[in-house]
């Protein structure tokens, strides 16, 4: 009787505690899915189109002091003769047809209007930069998305391969339990109890499973792979070494958060401007080329030159978009100083993550030893008759689960550390790649 319980319990003790090889294919490493990410996610591919388009609103043509220049062709035929070309000589009547032909090319230019214009470009200049933070801030995501992805893979491809080595370990015991139960050896209990616990280990390997398709998923569309990847494509990451990345200098005005508010703020404050300026005068040059003729008569050609002063004496629109324009000024800088605080709250919370999942680790570590020792003492007891099925079977899976929380902690302070670089705006490709490995910086 105590050979076979000894047979028993160490193949149990062996299958549960062994961590079986699963085999990969290498076919996406992390480095290239980094740069097909950029690439193809959409996050990325909007942001930059947005950067694109701000920047066009912002170039030298924007500019209401370059002049414009339009032309117009037109045909009539009035009821009665009109005048086809200008009073050439005093008392002399200019000639008159009832069909007209007009070609006019004007030019204008606005040479003075006390720096409405300027306050305009100004700020879509503004908008420019914010939109180009915005898009290094889209690819530092992608970046971490992407990344995380394979954090989490590597997580769970070890969490598996736990969960299934524990599986393959209660099968073994379960069979070999069902040959003492026809011996008359033990109880059905312990049948009952192995298999509720072969069920539960299962349902953790599904749930695993379902997991692993739900990332893998996210991960082939951000790559804009045609087929979703399988987790054998992926090639897996080495969970080494477990560091902090605290950056030592962290200011919240270089934060892209923070600095895309701050230019969405200045171009608020150039809107004001130029709604300010908008109720002064406006100086203009404008030229004209008129080319007229009738019915019958020879082309008549006449340039026009002169200067145009607007001056606006009363528009209620102006008015009212003064102060529209100061409110939402007011509203961006209340945004900026909200965005401050924000990038310091979520700093401090991700740096307090930090240190505590890395105490985690180490607390986590030690629960492992002491139950793989706890383990091996009842294992012991139970030979000799002294412990019952039920108190190795929960010693066992309290090990299971330690174990996979030492995998969840350590996968935990990457994706951590990844945050806290994309919030300072320091993530590059090369560090996110040492991040995931566990590499020093």
């Amino acid at each position: 009787m105590k050979l076979l319980r000894n047979l028993l319990i160490g193949s149990y003790l062996i299958g549960g505690l062994a961590w079986p090889a699963f085999a990969q294919t290498e076919t996406v490493t992390l480095p290239e899915a980094i740069d097909r990410a950029l690439e193809h996610a959409t996050t990325t591919r909007i942001a930059e189109a947005e950067k694109e388009a701000a920047e066009a609103g912002s170039g030298l043509l924007s500019s209401d002091y370059i002049p414009k220049i339009n032309s117009s062709l037109s045909y009539t035929r009035s009821q009665f003769p009109q005048i086809v070309t200008p009073i050439r000589r005093q008392g002399a009547f200019p000639p008159l047809d009832d069909q007209l032909y007009e070609a006019n090319i004007q030019a204008d230019w606005e040479i003075f209007d006390f720096g409405e214009s300027r306050a305009i470009r100004q700020k879509a200049k503004a908008l420019a930069d914010a939109a180009n933070v915005k898009y290094e801030l889209a690819k530092m995501e992608t970046i971490e998305s992407t990344v995380s992805a394979f954090v989490q893979l590597q997580q769970l491809r070890e969490l598996r391969r736990v969960q299934q080595g524990r599986l393959e370990a209660l099968k073994k015991s379960k069979e070999q339990l069902e040959s003492l139960y026809r011996e008359g050896r033990i109880a059905n209990v312990d049948l009952l109890k192995i298999e509720d616990t072969i069920v539960d280990a299962k349902t953790s390997v599904t749930a695993t499973n379902n997991n692993i398709d739900q990332i893998l998923e996210s991960l082939s569309d951000d790559l804009a792979l045609q087929d979703q990847l399988v987790l054998e494509e992926v090639v897996p990451l080495k969970f080494e070494n477990d560091f902090l990345f605290n950056p030592d200098h962290a200011p919240a005005e270089q934060a892209p958060s923070v600095m895309a508010a701050r230019e969405k703020k200045q171009a608020a404050e150039f809107e004001v401007k130029a709604s300010y300026r908008a109720f002064l005068p406006q100086f203009n040059l404008f030229a004209a080329e008129q080319l007229r003729s009738g019915s019958d008569l020879e082309i008549d050609d006449q340039w026009m030159v002169g200067i145009r002063l607007n001056i606006p004496l009363f528009a209620g629109k102006k008015i009212v978009n003064n102060q529209v324009k100061k409110s939402e000024a007011k509203s961006q800088e209340i945004r900026l100083e909200q965005t401050r605080q924000q990038y310091r709250q979520q700093l401090n919370k991700l740096i307090n993550a930090q240190f505590e999942t890395q105490e985690r680790i180490q607390a986590t570590e030690t629960r492992v030893t002491y139950l793989e020792e706890t383990y091996r003492v009842e294992f012991t007891s139970y030979r000799k008759g002294r412990t019952t099925l039920t108190d190795l079977l929960t010693t066992e899976s309290k090990l299971n689960s330690v174990r996979a929380e030492l995998i969840a902690r350590r996968a935990q302070l990457r994706i951590l550390n990844l945050n806290t670089a994309v919030l300072t705006g320091q993530l590059t490709r090369e560090i996110a790649i040492k991040m995931a490995q566990g590499e020093q910086l």
